[in-house]
Protein backbone atom coordinates (compact mmCIF):
# COMPACT_ATOMS: atom_id res chain seq x y z
CA UNK A 1 0.00 0.00 0.00
CA UNK A 2 1.53 3.39 -0.93
CA UNK A 3 -0.84 5.81 0.65
CA UNK A 4 -2.25 6.18 3.71
CA UNK A 5 -5.86 7.81 3.81
CA UNK A 6 -8.76 8.25 2.06
CA UNK A 7 -9.52 11.83 1.10
CA UNK A 8 -12.70 13.95 0.50
CA UNK A 9 -11.86 17.33 -0.85
CA UNK A 10 -14.83 19.84 -0.58
CA UNK A 11 -15.59 22.20 -3.74
CA UNK A 12 -17.03 25.62 -4.31
CA UNK A 13 -17.14 25.45 -7.98
CA UNK A 14 -14.95 28.82 -8.04
CA UNK A 15 -11.63 29.60 -9.26
CA UNK A 16 -10.32 29.54 -5.77
CA UNK A 17 -10.86 25.82 -5.53
CA UNK A 18 -7.63 25.30 -8.32
CA UNK A 19 -5.19 25.48 -4.87
CA UNK A 20 -7.50 23.47 -3.01
CA UNK A 21 -7.11 20.68 -5.83
CA UNK A 22 -3.25 21.43 -6.28
CA UNK A 23 -2.78 20.94 -2.41
CA UNK A 24 -4.60 17.64 -3.11
CA UNK A 25 -2.18 16.66 -5.58
CA UNK A 26 0.60 18.04 -3.04
CA UNK A 27 -0.85 15.02 -0.69
CA UNK A 28 -1.32 12.55 -3.27
CA UNK A 29 2.32 13.09 -4.01
CA UNK A 30 3.98 12.53 -0.92
CA UNK A 31 1.33 9.74 -0.80
CA UNK A 32 -0.04 10.92 2.20
CA UNK A 33 -3.21 9.96 0.23
CA UNK A 34 -4.04 7.20 -2.13
CA UNK A 35 -7.98 7.44 -2.74
CA UNK A 36 -8.94 10.93 -3.51
CA UNK A 37 -13.21 12.06 -3.74
CA UNK A 38 -13.50 15.83 -5.19
CA UNK A 39 -17.70 16.72 -3.92
CA UNK A 40 -19.27 19.57 -4.71
CA UNK A 41 -22.80 20.62 -3.20
CA UNK A 42 -25.39 22.17 -5.08
CA UNK A 43 -28.50 23.12 -3.11
CA UNK A 44 -32.08 21.35 -3.03
CA UNK A 45 -34.11 22.24 -6.34
CA UNK A 46 -36.96 20.74 -8.23
CA UNK A 47 -36.38 17.53 -10.44
CA UNK A 48 -35.86 18.70 -13.86
CA UNK A 49 -33.71 22.20 -12.22
CA UNK A 50 -31.61 20.03 -10.01
CA UNK A 51 -30.86 16.94 -12.36
CA UNK A 52 -29.62 20.03 -15.02
CA UNK A 53 -27.66 21.72 -12.78
CA UNK A 54 -26.18 18.44 -11.31
CA UNK A 55 -24.76 17.62 -14.87
CA UNK A 56 -23.70 20.78 -15.49
CA UNK A 57 -21.65 21.11 -11.92
CA UNK A 58 -19.99 17.57 -12.53
CA UNK A 59 -18.67 18.20 -15.92
CA UNK A 60 -17.49 21.92 -14.73
CA UNK A 61 -15.84 20.13 -11.80
CA UNK A 62 -14.58 17.06 -13.58
CA UNK A 63 -12.82 19.75 -15.84
CA UNK A 64 -11.19 21.88 -13.09
CA UNK A 65 -9.53 18.25 -11.10
CA UNK A 66 -8.39 17.49 -14.64
CA UNK A 67 -6.75 20.62 -15.06
CA UNK A 68 -5.31 21.07 -12.06
CA UNK A 69 -4.72 17.64 -10.17
CA UNK A 70 -1.56 16.62 -12.17
CA UNK A 71 1.68 14.46 -11.55
CA UNK A 72 0.29 11.91 -9.11
CA UNK A 73 1.37 8.90 -8.67
CA UNK A 74 -0.71 6.29 -10.62
CA UNK A 75 -1.40 4.26 -7.59
CA UNK A 76 -3.50 7.18 -6.40
CA UNK A 77 -7.26 7.05 -7.44
CA UNK A 78 -9.40 9.89 -7.65
CA UNK A 79 -13.28 10.75 -8.82
CA UNK A 80 -15.67 13.91 -8.46
CA UNK A 81 -19.56 13.51 -7.05
CA UNK A 82 -22.04 16.19 -7.00
CA UNK A 83 -24.11 15.91 -4.05
CA UNK A 84 -27.67 18.32 -3.22
CA UNK A 85 -28.67 20.00 0.43
CA UNK A 86 -27.22 22.35 3.17
CA UNK A 87 -23.45 22.22 2.34
CA UNK A 88 -22.34 21.56 5.49
CA UNK A 89 -24.76 19.14 6.79
CA UNK A 90 -24.39 16.99 3.36
CA UNK A 91 -20.74 17.11 3.83
CA UNK A 92 -20.50 15.35 7.28
CA UNK A 93 -23.16 13.10 6.16
CA UNK A 94 -21.03 12.18 2.91
CA UNK A 95 -17.85 11.81 5.04
CA UNK A 96 -19.60 9.50 7.49
CA UNK A 97 -21.32 7.16 4.64
CA UNK A 98 -18.20 6.88 2.85
CA UNK A 99 -15.95 6.66 6.28
CA UNK A 100 -13.48 8.95 4.71
CA UNK A 101 -10.29 9.80 6.84
CA UNK A 102 -9.51 13.21 5.68
CA UNK A 103 -11.79 16.39 4.99
CA UNK A 104 -10.10 19.02 3.17
CA UNK A 105 -11.47 22.33 2.63
CA UNK A 106 -10.64 25.90 1.66
CA UNK A 107 -10.86 28.99 3.69
CA UNK A 108 -11.15 32.70 3.33
CA UNK A 109 -9.41 34.34 6.24
CA UNK A 110 -11.24 37.28 4.81
CA UNK A 111 -14.12 35.71 4.96
CA UNK A 112 -17.75 37.11 5.17
CA UNK A 113 -19.88 36.98 8.42
CA UNK A 114 -20.90 33.18 8.89
CA UNK A 115 -18.46 31.99 6.23
CA UNK A 116 -16.40 31.25 9.27
CA UNK A 117 -18.32 29.35 11.38
CA UNK A 118 -19.31 27.11 8.16
CA UNK A 119 -15.45 25.91 8.26
CA UNK A 120 -15.36 25.86 12.20
CA UNK A 121 -18.60 23.41 12.15
CA UNK A 122 -17.16 21.34 9.66
CA UNK A 123 -14.04 20.94 11.93
CA UNK A 124 -15.37 20.27 14.89
CA UNK A 125 -18.27 18.06 13.76
CA UNK A 126 -16.63 15.84 11.28
CA UNK A 127 -16.46 12.04 11.59
CA UNK A 128 -12.96 12.62 10.80
CA UNK A 129 -9.85 15.17 10.77
CA UNK A 130 -9.97 18.29 8.48
CA UNK A 131 -7.30 20.14 6.93
CA UNK A 132 -8.22 23.39 6.53
CA UNK A 133 -6.22 25.84 3.08
CA UNK A 134 -6.92 29.05 3.41
CA UNK A 135 -6.42 31.10 -0.10
CA UNK A 136 -2.91 31.11 -1.48
CA UNK A 137 -1.19 28.78 1.30
CA UNK A 138 1.79 27.95 -0.57
CA UNK A 139 1.84 23.91 -1.31
CA UNK A 140 4.86 23.08 0.51
CA UNK A 141 5.14 21.35 3.94
CA UNK A 142 8.55 21.97 5.72
CA UNK A 143 7.68 23.80 9.18
CA UNK A 144 5.11 22.00 10.91
CA UNK A 145 3.58 23.94 14.43
CA UNK A 146 1.94 21.68 17.03
CA UNK A 147 0.36 23.25 19.80
CA UNK A 148 0.79 20.86 22.75
CA UNK A 149 -0.81 20.68 26.66
CA UNK A 150 1.34 17.84 27.65
CA UNK A 151 -2.07 15.46 26.98
CA UNK A 152 -2.70 12.44 25.60
CA UNK A 153 -4.31 14.19 22.57
CA UNK A 154 -1.67 16.81 22.45
CA UNK A 155 0.61 13.58 21.90
CA UNK A 156 -1.45 11.99 19.40
CA UNK A 157 -1.46 15.44 17.49
CA UNK A 158 2.25 15.26 17.84
CA UNK A 159 3.03 11.78 16.10
CA UNK A 160 0.81 12.83 12.90
CA UNK A 161 3.07 16.12 12.86
CA UNK A 162 5.70 13.77 12.93
CA UNK A 163 4.93 10.93 10.50
CA UNK A 164 3.99 14.18 7.99
CA UNK A 165 7.61 15.60 8.42
CA UNK A 166 8.72 12.50 7.16
CA UNK A 167 6.32 12.15 4.19
CA UNK A 168 7.66 15.67 3.16
CA UNK A 169 10.94 14.33 3.75
CA UNK A 170 13.41 17.56 5.65
CA UNK A 171 10.37 18.72 7.18
CA UNK A 172 10.83 20.54 10.57
CA UNK A 173 8.39 20.24 13.82
CA UNK A 174 7.89 23.18 16.19
CA UNK A 175 5.96 21.96 19.54
CA UNK A 176 4.77 24.95 21.10
CA UNK A 177 3.33 25.13 24.49
CA UNK A 178 2.08 28.10 25.52
CA UNK A 179 1.59 28.83 29.09
CA UNK A 180 -0.47 31.16 30.72
CA UNK A 181 -0.58 33.38 33.67
CA UNK A 182 -1.83 32.13 36.92
CA UNK A 183 -3.20 35.37 38.41
CA UNK A 184 -5.44 35.55 35.80
CA UNK A 185 -6.63 32.23 34.92
CA UNK A 186 -8.39 30.27 37.97
CA UNK A 187 -9.76 26.29 37.07
CA UNK A 188 -10.73 23.99 39.49
CA UNK A 189 -9.29 21.32 37.51
CA UNK A 190 -6.21 23.42 36.09
CA UNK A 191 -2.88 21.67 36.79
CA UNK A 192 -0.17 24.62 35.56
CA UNK A 193 3.11 24.09 34.46
CA UNK A 194 5.45 26.54 36.92
CA UNK A 195 7.31 29.18 35.22
CA UNK A 196 10.55 27.75 34.47
CA UNK A 197 9.19 23.72 34.40
CA UNK A 198 8.51 23.87 31.14
CA UNK A 199 11.70 22.49 29.92
CA UNK A 200 11.13 19.75 32.36
CA UNK A 201 7.47 18.93 31.66
CA UNK A 202 8.53 18.95 27.69
CA UNK A 203 11.15 16.64 27.66
CA UNK A 204 9.01 14.20 30.11
CA UNK A 205 6.21 14.67 27.62
CA UNK A 206 8.75 14.29 24.36
CA UNK A 207 10.69 11.24 26.14
CA UNK A 208 8.18 8.40 24.84
CA UNK A 209 8.12 9.65 21.31
CA UNK A 210 10.10 8.19 18.91
CA UNK A 211 10.88 11.32 16.21
CA UNK A 212 12.23 9.33 13.88
CA UNK A 213 15.12 11.66 12.82
CA UNK A 214 12.76 14.65 12.46
CA UNK A 215 13.96 17.90 13.50
CA UNK A 216 12.27 18.86 16.36
CA UNK A 217 12.25 22.50 17.70
CA UNK A 218 10.28 23.21 21.01
CA UNK A 219 9.04 26.23 21.32
CA UNK A 220 7.52 28.14 24.78
CA UNK A 221 5.42 31.44 25.21
CA UNK A 222 2.97 33.45 27.04
CA UNK A 223 -0.37 34.37 25.99
CA UNK A 224 -4.01 34.92 27.62
CA UNK A 225 -5.63 34.79 24.32
CA UNK A 226 -3.45 31.21 23.24
CA UNK A 227 -4.83 31.26 20.00
CA UNK A 228 -3.52 34.53 19.51
CA UNK A 229 -0.33 33.00 20.76
CA UNK A 230 -0.31 30.08 18.67
CA UNK A 231 -0.64 32.95 15.62
CA UNK A 232 1.83 34.59 16.51
CA UNK A 233 4.66 32.33 16.88
CA UNK A 234 3.80 30.62 13.57
CA UNK A 235 3.72 34.23 11.64
CA UNK A 236 7.75 34.40 13.46
CA UNK A 237 8.30 31.06 12.18
CA UNK A 238 7.17 31.19 8.83
CA UNK A 239 5.25 27.73 9.65
CA UNK A 240 3.36 25.58 6.67
CA UNK A 241 1.32 23.77 8.82
CA UNK A 242 -0.68 24.17 12.53
CA UNK A 243 -1.32 20.41 13.56
CA UNK A 244 -3.87 20.44 16.68
CA UNK A 245 -5.78 17.93 18.40
CA UNK A 246 -9.47 19.16 19.02
CA UNK A 247 -9.26 18.62 22.95
CA UNK A 248 -6.83 19.14 25.62
CA UNK A 249 -5.95 18.18 29.66
CA UNK A 250 -9.50 18.20 30.67
CA UNK A 251 -12.86 19.86 29.85
CA UNK A 252 -12.46 22.72 31.83
CA UNK A 253 -8.87 23.29 31.60
CA UNK A 254 -7.34 22.36 28.48
CA UNK A 255 -5.39 24.93 26.92
CA UNK A 256 -6.47 22.70 23.60
CA UNK A 257 -9.98 23.24 24.39
CA UNK A 258 -12.40 23.54 21.21
CA UNK A 259 -12.45 27.14 21.66
CA UNK A 260 -8.98 27.67 21.17
CA UNK A 261 -8.68 25.03 18.13
CA UNK A 262 -11.83 27.57 16.43
CA UNK A 263 -10.02 30.44 17.51
CA UNK A 264 -7.59 29.36 15.48
CA UNK A 265 -9.05 27.90 12.39
CA UNK A 266 -11.35 31.09 12.05
CA UNK A 267 -8.22 33.31 11.88
CA UNK A 268 -6.21 30.87 10.10
CA UNK A 269 -4.12 32.64 7.39
CA UNK A 270 -2.08 29.18 7.13
CA UNK A 271 -3.24 25.41 6.96
CA UNK A 272 -4.49 24.15 9.65
CA UNK A 273 -5.32 19.95 10.52
CA UNK A 274 -7.39 19.59 12.86
CA UNK A 275 -6.77 15.67 14.42
CA UNK A 276 -9.67 13.46 16.37
CA UNK A 277 -8.71 12.38 19.11
CA UNK A 278 -7.57 9.01 20.10
CA UNK A 279 -11.03 7.42 20.80
CA UNK A 280 -13.24 8.62 18.50
CA UNK A 281 -12.66 7.75 14.50
CA UNK A 282 -8.80 8.04 14.26
CA UNK A 283 -8.25 8.62 10.60
CA UNK A 284 -4.89 9.62 9.91
CA UNK A 285 -3.99 8.71 13.70
CA UNK A 286 -5.30 4.88 13.23
CA UNK A 287 -3.27 4.34 10.24
CA UNK A 288 -0.35 5.89 12.00
CA UNK A 289 -0.55 3.82 14.83
CA UNK A 290 -1.94 0.71 12.60
CA UNK A 291 1.76 -1.04 12.74
CA UNK A 292 2.54 -0.09 15.79
CA UNK A 293 -0.05 -2.47 17.26
CA UNK A 294 0.23 -5.11 14.96
CA UNK A 295 3.59 -5.36 16.33
CA UNK A 296 2.16 -5.76 19.83
CA UNK A 297 3.83 -2.51 21.42
CA UNK A 298 1.43 -0.28 23.09
CA UNK A 299 1.39 3.54 22.69
CA UNK A 300 1.42 5.28 26.38
CA UNK A 301 2.42 8.96 26.82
Amino acid sequence: MTGFCYLMVGLTQSERDIDLIRYAALLACMEIVVDVLFVHVLPNRDGETELAEHDLALKAIEQQVAGSFLNIPDSVEFRCEVLHGPRVDRLLSFAAERQVDLVLVGHRPDHPPGRGSLVRRLSMKAPCSVWIVPNGSPLRLKRLLVPIDFSTHSADAMLVALWLARRAGSAECLPLHVYQNEAVLTYDEYEPIARGEEQVAYQKFVAPIDTGGVIVTPHFAEGVNVAHAIHAVASENSVDLKVMSTRGRSRSAAILLGSVTEGVIIEARTPVLVIKHFGARLGLLQLLLDRTFRQGRSQHF
